[in-house]
């Protein structure tokens, strides 16, 4: 008999919540448009390929190889312009003035060293103020003079020495992800980053906005329990976070092609539960913060070194063993984990229940000491 009566004030404040949300014409396009924005500017614009490379050539040589190298530079889709240079003074301003991101000296001797079977040296100098880029721009370009001395005739190769004949032929496969296309990682990872930051906000905002503009102690004085009104601030921001987990998902699959080949019920369940585990951090901050301004900056305290640590970015084994651990206590980690395998792995229920019970203990964890701590405030 006393459920019903608590459910009806719990949805009442769920119900007042979403209407201050979305009454305001700027409350509703910021809660659309910037969300929207982000996953498709990151969508297009944040990856670590390198592509359009400028590449500057000092070719002393002329000679087949020489053309060789060049005909297949000019070939790839990584570099976007090979220039020439006229001597090796001129090498300084192009990559002084980032006109190139590599310089490439081909010398006199090339040709005639490779045709005599002799070694044939190859000159590559880097920017390194783009240290990153230009790491995987000089790999692209050992790739393709590793495929031109592949090329080579064999009875030149056997003019080398057998050492120096390859004995294994190396075929490479890449499992879930066949072109390493940067997107299909970044962009699951993507729809975890955004929604943990919604949640964060959303959530951390509500009772700060209640405080500020003086209808908290109204808030108060209605029959509803401080637990009541705590759990009420929490689940429009859960609500919220499924609407746009359904609009990242459909952007990501359909905008950019990214596969998705798991059960669409296993990220719904996710989504769900790690709105929960977002919120109730949002509600812990929104606790402690006397205004929306210490709210949002909470937030974005909170935030940010959650979606750095979270292996969404950068992998987690390359951080230091301290960080390791701690990401364990990170939901955007473990929801990373379970959105990767969702979109291309077609993971079992089985094999994602750890990552989503890591989830909803840290949910159910974060909700305890949100209300808690609600509680107290009041």
């Amino acid at each position: 008999m006393t459920i019903l009566p608590q459910w009806r004030r719990l949805t009442t404040i769920v119900r007042k919540e979403l209407l201050v949300l979305f009454s305001n014409r700027v409350s509703r396009i910021m809660l659309v448009v910037p969300p929207l924005m982000q996953i498709v500017l990151f969508g297009w614009a944040a990856t670590l390929e390198v592509r359009n490379v400028d590449v500057a050539v000092l070719n002393r040589d002329g000679g087949a190889l020489a053309e060789e190298i060049l005909h297949r530079l000019r070939g790839s889709p990584t570099f976007r312009h090979v220039f020439f240079l006229t001597s090796e003074a001129d090498i300084a301003p192009v990559i002084d003035g980032e006109r190139a991101l590599l310089a490439l000296v081909l010398g006199q001797e090339l040709s005639r060293r490779a045709a005599a079977g002799e070694e044939a040296a190859v000159q590559v100098i880097l920017d390194g103020r783009r240290a990153n880029a230009s790491q995987i721009a000089a790999y692209y370009l050992q790739t393709i003079l590793a495929d031109v001395a592949a090329s080579l005739p064999r009875s030149l190769m056997a003019a080398q020495g057998p050492t120096d004949i390859p004995a294994v032929n190396l075929h490479i496969r890449c499992w879930f992800n066949p072109n390493l296309e940067f997107q299909w990682f970044f962009l699951p990872n993507l729809i975890g980053m955004l929604s943990f930051m919604l949640g964060l906000v959303v959530t951390g905002l509500s009772v700060a906005r209640e405080r500020e503009v003086g209808t908290f102690d109204q808030l108060l004085a209605s029959p509803a329990t401080p637990t009541e009104i705590a759990l009420a601030k929490l689940l429009p921001g859960c609500i919220i976070g499924l609407v746009h987990g359904t609009i990242f998902l459909l952007i990501t699959v359909f905008g950019f092609g990214v596969p998705f080949s798991g059960s669409v019920l296993l990220l719904y369940a996710a989504v769900f539960i790690f709105a929960l585990a977002s919120g109730g951090v949002g509600l812990m901050i929104s606790s402690i913060a006397a205004t929306q301004q210490q709210a949002f900056l909470g937030a974005f305290t909170v935030g940010v070194p959650c979606i750095l640590i979270s292996g969404a970015v950068t992998p987690v084994m390359n951080m230091p063993l301290f960080l390791q651990r701690a990401s364990e206590l990170n939901p955007v980690r473990h929801f990373t984990t379970l959105a990767q395998g969702v979109f291309l792995k077609d993971i079992s229920l089985s094999a994602a229940l750890l990552s989503l019970g890591k989830i909803a203990l840290i949910a159910l964890v974060c909700i305890l000491v949100a209300v808690s701590m609600f509680r107290r405030r009041v």
